[in-house]
C-alpha cells in the first residue's frame, strides 16, 4: 500500500520539514603543535573524610582551594583528536588544605620546577619536570588540577543544532574525573544556545571509576562557552560531587569540588620557546629519574627518591610511611625511621639489630628467612633481615634494612607485606633503600 500518498503523511512531513533544515553549528577545535594558550584555574572543595577511630566511623571536615596560572604550548597532537603532549610554564601554582579545621599551610612550586611537561600517549598520563624529581606536594599541585590535555574533549565531534545532546567520550571523562580506570560513563553535553558569537554548552551526568584502588562514584554538572568565529573553547565550569570508598592508600570521602577554567590563545611566550624547551625529552620516552618523587624527613636528616607507585600515607617527626599500589592492589608498606647514630666509620652490631627487630611492637616472629650484609656504594653499610611472622593476627613477611653512612648516620626501612605479595614486590625494596640520601647538618 502506498501510504506515502495519504494526506496524513503530507501533514507530518510539512511539520517536520523546518526541524530538518534547522541550522547546525560546528563546535570543533583541533589543537595543533605550536599552539599556545593561557590558562587560569580556580578550584574550591569542601566535604568530609571518613576514618575508623576506636571501631567507629568518624567524619572529618575537609576544605581546600587551589589557583593556577600558566601558559601551555602543544608539542604533540594527532591530525584529529586531543593533544598528547604539552609544555607548561606556571606563573602561579598554589593550594591550601584544612582538615578538621587545622590548616596544612600553603603548597607552592619551587622556581626551578615551573617548567612542566604533561603527556598522555595511549591514555598513559604522566606529568614531570625536565629539571628533576618533584616533591609529592609539587606533583599533586601540577598533576591533579583540571586536565587541559583533554579539555576540548567535551566538544562534539560533528556539527550539531541547538538543543542537540552528545555523549562525552570515555577518555575525556576518565581524565577530567581523575580516574585510573573508568567503570561507567553516563556524562553528556548539550548545545543550549548560540548568541553574540558564543555557544553555550551544558554538561552533566554520572560516572564511576577506580582511583588509588578504591571505587569512586561522581555526579557532574557544568557549563562551557565556545567562541564560534575563533573555533575555540574559552571557558568551562565543572562541578563534581564525589563519593569515594576507602582504598589501600586513601580514606573514604564525600566531597564536592568546583573548578572554573578561563582559556585564551596567546603568542608563543619566551618561557616556552624552542630554546627554553631544550631540556624537554623528545617523544614520549622519559628518563626514569624525571619520574621519581622526592621525599624529605621532617627533621631534615635524610631524603628519598621513589617511583610513583609508592604513595605517602603518613609522615611524622620520626617516620615516613609509604604504600606500594600496583594497579589498585596493595603490595607492601614501608616505614622509614632514623636509628641511633653510630661512631664515625662504625655501624650497629648485626646481632643487636636482629634482637631489636625481633622485639618490634605488635610483631610476633615465627622464622628468620635470611639475615645478611648487602653490598652498598659510597662507603655505606647495608644489612637486611627477612622474616616470617604475625602482625595483628595476620600472617605477614617483614624485611628490615638498616643503612649506615660513613659518618655513622643510620636509617631503618621496614617492609611489610602478605606472603603472596613477596614476588610482586621483587627487588623494588632494595631499589627504594638505595635511594636514601643522608642530608648534611
Amino acid at each position: 500500500m502506498a501510504t506515502w500518498r495519504t494526506p496524513g503523511v503530507w501533514v507530518a512531513l510539512l511539520c517536520v520539514a523546518p526541524a530538518a533544515s534547522a541550522q547546525t553549528h560546528t563546535l570543533i577545535e583541533t589543537p595543533r603543535p605550536g599552539d599556545c594558550f593561557k590558562y587560569e584555574l580556580a578550584m574550591t572543595l569542601k566535604g568530609e573524610l571518613r576514618v575508623n577511630r576506636e571501631g567507629k566511623t568518624t567524619a572529618i571536615p575537609l576544605v581546600a582551594s587551589a589557583n593556577h596560572l600558566f601558559a601551555e604550548r602543544v608539542l604533540e597532537a594527532p591530525d584529529k583528536g586531543l593533544p598528547e603532549k604539552v609544555a607548561r610554564f606556571y606563573a602561579l601554582a598554589k593550594s591550601t588544605v584544612a582538615i578538621d579545621g587545622v590548616s596544612g599551610g600553603t603548597r607552592a612550586i619551587r622556581d626551578d620546577r615551573r617548567l612542566i611537561v604533561a603527556q598522555r600517549p595511549k591514555d598513559q598520563h604522566l606529568v614531570y619536570s625536565p629539571a628533576g624529581p618533584m616533591t609529592r606536594e609539587e606533583l599533586e599541585l601540577v598533576s591533579q588540577h583540571f586536565d587541559t590535555l583533554t579539555l576540548t574533549g567535551v566538544l562534539p565531534s560533528k556539527a550539531v543544532p541547538t538543543g542537540e545532546r552528545w555523549k562525552v567520550g570515555n577518555e575525556t571523562v576518565q581524565a577530567l574525573c581523575q580516574f585510573e580506570a573508568l567503570v561507567t560513563n553516563e556524562v553528556t553535553a548539550k548545545l543550549d544556545e548560540v548568541a553574540d558569537g558564543f555557544a553555550s554548552i551544558s554538561i552533566g551526568g554520572n560516572a564511576s571509576g577506580i582511583e588509588l584502588g578504591a571505587l569512586a562514584k561522581v555526579t557532574i554538572s557544568g557549563r562551557a562557552k565556545f567562541e564560534i568565529l575563533a573555533k575555540r573553547l574559552v571557558s568551562i565550569e565543572w562541578t563534581q560531587k564525589d563519593e569515594r570508598d576507602q582504598g589501600p592508600a586513601s580514606p573514604a570521602a564525600t566531597v564536592e569540588a568546583t573548578t572554573i577554567v578561563k582559556r585564551s590563545a596567546i603568542e608563543q611566550p619566551r618561557d616556552l620557546s624552542d630554546s627554553a624547551l631544550e631540556s624537554v625529552p623528545r617523544g614520549f620516552d622519559v628518563p626514569p629519574a624525571l619520574a621519581l618523587v622526592y621525599h624529605r624527613d621532617a627533621q631534615q636528616r635524610y631524603d628519598l627518591a621513589v617511583s610513583r607507585d609508592w604513595h605517602l600515607v603518613a609522615q611524622t617527626e620520626q617516620h615516613i610511611v609509604l604504600r606500594l599500589i600496583d594497579r589498585g592492589d596493595l603490595v607492601a608498606q614501608v616505614s622509614f625511621t632514623p636509628w641511633t647514630k653510630a661512631d664515625k666509620g662504625k655501624h650497629v652490631d648485626p646481632e643487636e639489630f636482629k634482637q631489636a627487630m625481633a622485639a618490634a611492637p605488635g610483631w610476633q616472629l615465627d622464622e628468620v628467612l635470611e639475615a645478611n650484609e648487602i653490598p652498598a656504594d659510597n662507603g655505606r653499610w647495608l644489612y637486611r633481615i627477612s622474616a616470617r611472622g604475625t602482625m595483628e593476627d595476620v600472617k605477614v613477611v617483614q624485611t628490615f634494612y638498616i643503612v649506615t653512612n660513613p659518618d655513622g648516620e643510620q636509617v631503618v626501612a621496614t617492609f611489610t607485606m602478605k606472603p603472596g605479595q613477596v614476588g610482586k614486590l621483587g627487588s623494588r625494596d632494595l631499589t627504594l633503600v638505595g635511594s636514601i640520601g643522608f642530608l648534611k647538618k
